[in-house]
């Protein structure tokens, strides 16, 4: 499954990428939000995006926005960083940072496309 990392902290990306490679995924982390909306308009490939916690409201909705109207076929999860602290943000699923590696595969999983 192809999956965009999209986080403005450069360790947590880099560690969920390994995670998600270790778990059989190919994994683009995108780190500066000029890069992550670059991608977003040239319409870079995902089957699933993970929008974290660190990376600014306005700038996660700007990029579901381009997501949504470009009708991209992937989906698009949210981590948010703990429980109660729910975004401003629309996303197709969410899951909270500090459940882990484990849920985080399982979210992804549940949210690709053979999951349809």
């Amino acid at each position: 499954m192809k999956i965009l990392i999209l986080t403005t902290d450069q360790e947590l990306a880099l560690l969920r990428q390994r995670v998600l490679e270790s778990a059989g995924h190919q994994v683009l982390a995108l780190t500066g939000e000029k890069e992550i909306l670059e991608a977003a308009e040239k319409q870079v490939p995902f089957d699933v995006a993970l929008m974290c916690h660190r990376l600014p409201d306005a700038t996660a909705r700007k990029v579901l926005r381009i997501f949504r109207d470009d009708k991209r076929p992937g989906k698009v999860i949210y981590i948010a960083h703990i429980y109660g602290v729910w975004p401003e943000v629309e996303a197709d699923r969410y899951v909270v940072g500090a459940d882990g590696p484990d849920a985080l595969i399982r979210v992804v999983a549940e949210a690709g496309p053979q999951a349809a």
